[in-house]
């Protein structure tokens, strides 16, 4: 294993090399594809779908006709803003049907001749036909779920919406009652979650700058190396893990755009997981390589701690470049997401929710940190004996091996090389699973109470 250490260098660099030019080419040609969707508009839905949830929570809790026309104005802005013309109006005359604004069959009338994102202009004429004359026909109750079935919606929010609407035309108002009383009690629900998490994020955040400022004030001195007795090379075998997860990792975009499994994509990613943890198995016997590598040092207590303190200093560095990437937004494709992006944009049972949490929050924290901390940083490290050039740079390599890359790019690198830091000052990984396990937690509680 030693001795084919070389050529697990040789490896990296090309795999890297490729990850870069694969990521750079796509965004490069879905950038120039005209149907292509920015990536603000891609979260501008997010935003409606929420909106619409929140105008139903501020109806039933009887909130004032001024606060509510203010939220609806702001979401007619961002319908307009984040779908194609047919899609846009066909969500406007589901609000209007909901929340009794305006006349949804005029609205509807327009349908036909409003160009769609998704619907060729067969499809179009077809279904805004369709459409029309579910709001203007009597409606058998027992077959409108077969009805909807056979229309797109914008989403799976505007498909309740519609629901509501057409159950109260079809004189079945207890089971429209239940429907709008379902999405407002998870929009209330949603609601505390966010206000729980900005309150916890803001403390923490507070926290951060001021530690961020005793850190450059103090700069605690680390040493030139890890192992400062050892050879530079001797965490090279180590390489070995990251090349097996690079390698299963460069099959993701073939099942992703080839093949559009978002389950495969899934699975293929579980045995990216998986793969190094077996090979590091495999070195239980070999105290070089397994020795060397760190997983716990010192109290359980001080590490979680170390982990707080973390995420409280990458938060404020995270905020000035959320920032950033919101000004790019426009020019960034949406297409260009991570595979849990995509499957929160659809509708998920309770259990699919708590698979991806898992993902994000369990098994790519502990497997990440493994092979960009644990290996990569401290393998850079011992080489070249300079700690923050080390950092930085395993923290750009992390930060390119996700799939939303240009729009990642500045926070992914950023965290990885807070991440790498928090290695070096604590000789231990799990603080650096508790930072990215908090980090993709909270990520995850967001998204879901945004998306419902």
């Amino acid at each position: 294993m030693k001795n084919s250490a070389q050529y697990a260098w040789w490896l990296l660099i090309l795999l890297f090399s490729l990850v870069i030019v694969a990521n750079v080419s796509l965004f490069w040609y879905l950038f120039f594809t005209p149907s292509s969707t920015s990536l603000s508009a891609a979260n501008q839905r997010v935003a409606v779908d929420f909106l619409s949830r929140y105008l139903l929570l501020m109806r039933s809790s009887g909130v004032g006709t001024s606060a509510r026309e203010a939220t609806l104005k702001e979401l007619n802005r961002a319908l307009d803003e984040s779908y194609a013309p047919y899609e846009a109006t066909l969500y406007r005359a589901l609000l209007e049907a909901v929340f009794e604004t305006d006349n949804p069959k005029r609205t509807l009338a327009l349908l036909g001749d409003l160009p769609s994102e998704q619907l060729t202009p067969a499809q179009r004429r077809w279904q805004a036909m369709r459409w029309q004359s579910l709001f203007r026909q009597p409606l058998p109750t027992a077959q409108l779920t077969e009805l909807l079935d056979t229309l797109e919606t914008p989403s799976p929010i505007a498909r309740r919406l519609a629901e509501i609407a057409l159950y109260q035309r079809a004189g079945d108002s207890a089971r429209a009652s239940e429907i709008r009383q379902s999405l407002v009690s998870r929009v209330l629900l949603s609601a505390i979650v966010l206000g729980v998490l900005f309150l916890v994020v803001g403390i923490l955040g507070l926290a951060g700058v001021g530690l961020l400022i005793w850190y450059f004030v103090n700069r605690p001195v680390l040493p030139l190396r890890p192992a400062p007795d050892e050879s530079p090379f001797v965490y090279d075998p180590l390489l070995w893990a990251l090349v097996i997860f690079l390698m299963v990792m460069l099959y993701l975009p073939t099942v992703r755009w080839w093949v559009g499994n978002l389950e495969g994509v899934e699975l293929l990613y579980l045995v990216a997981v998986l793969l190094p943890l077996v090979f590091l198995y495999s070195l239980r016997h070999s105290p070089d390589a397994l020795g060397n590598l760190r997983w716990f040092e010192g109290s359980w207590s001080k590490q979680i701690g170390a982990g707080f303190v973390g995420f409280a200093m990458y938060l404020p560095v995270l905020v000035g470049l959320v920032w950033v990437v919101t000004r790019l937004m426009p020019a960034l494709p949406a297409e260009q997401v991570n595979p849990i992006g995509e499957r929160i944009g659809g509708a998920m049972s309770r259990w699919e929710w708590m698979w991806l949490f898992v993902q994000a929050a369990v098994l790519a924290p502990i497997v990440e940190e493994f092979v960009f901390r644990g290996v990569l940083f401290k393998v850079l490290w011992q080489r070249t004996g300079r700690v923050w050039l080390s950092a930085f740079v395993s923290g750009y390599l992390f930060a390119v091996i996700h799939p939303q890359f240009l729009g990642g790019i500045l926070p992914l690198t950023a965290f990885g090389t807070v991440a790498a830091m928090l290695y070096a000052h604590t000789r231990s990984l799990l603080p650096c699973i508790v930072l990215h396990a908090l980090n993709n937690g909270g990520l995850m509680l967001m998204l879901w109470a945004y998306a419902g």
